[in-house]
């Protein structure tokens, strides 16, 4: 199945692996293509959302990944898989996402999708609301199987809201910025369904910050302005 993300003549050589090598290939191109001089209407994004297992990030494990592609204040691509954790969905968390065991049951296993995962969002900034649960949900999960890392620049949307529209600190919930910018939510507290919606909020945010901001580098420094003078 996971042939196509590699080259075959990766597989003969002696002990490499070949997922591995192709991972952290895709990992070393990412370095290599950041560019954060882009203005912020041709700059193409990913909108990221992550369902797991529970909160303690040492202990869960990601069952649902989607990443929502925007440029030029529109979405353009989506990508979404349900993954097999390997272990029982505990009950509090399929109370809160929906997500049972028979849904994730014959679904691909992490090693699988973080390849497929890395080259959708390519070189993109990885954008999401507190989006640093999921980046260290996922580089947890790139460590365990493949021992690297993400390396896109992030961007989170309630960090943005605030420092860029706001012009304050003040720490608002995604729920709230739906109701701010009259966005409907299909699927609340799946990964499709929050990454869709958060991007729908994503592009109206920065649909207003490019009255003020011109580029990508402006967006990733706005937001941690209120960090940086505390």
């Amino acid at each position: 199945m996971i042939e196509k993300f590699f080259h075959r003549k990766n597989v003969y050589k002696k002990n490499v692996d070949p997922v591995s090598a192709y991972v952290m290939r895709l990992c070393s191109k990412v370095k290599e293509n950041r560019n954060l001089d882009i203005p912020i209407q041709d700059a193409v994004f990913s909108v990221v959302d992550t369902e797991t297992t529970g909160l303690e990030i040492a202990k869960a494990k990601i069952i649902n990944i989607a990443a929502v592609k925007v440029k030029n204040f529109k979405i353009v691509d989506f990508y979404n898989a349900f993954i097999n954790p390997g272990m029982k969905i505990p009950e509090d968390s399929i109370k809160w996402h929906g997500i049972t065991d028979d849904m994730v049951k014959g679904k691909p296993s992490t090693m699988e999708v973080i390849p497929e995962f890395l080259k959708f969002v390519s070189a993109t900034p990885i954008v999401g609301h507190h989006i640093g649960f999921d980046i260290r949900m996922i580089n947890k999960e790139m460590t365990e199987c493949f021992g690297c890392k993400l390396e896109n620049y992030s961007i989170d949307t309630m960090l943005l809201y605030s420092n860029a529209i706001l012009k304050r600190d003040e720490h608002v919930s995604l729920d709230y910025l739906f109701d701010v910018y009259n966005v409907q939510c299909t699927g609340r507290h799946t990964a499709l369904g929050d990454a869709l919606a958060t991007a729908e909020v994503f592009n109206k945010i920065i649909y207003q910050a490019n009255k003020n901001y011109d580029s990508v580098a402006e967006l990733i420094n706005i937001q941690k302005a209120f960090n940086q003078s505390q």
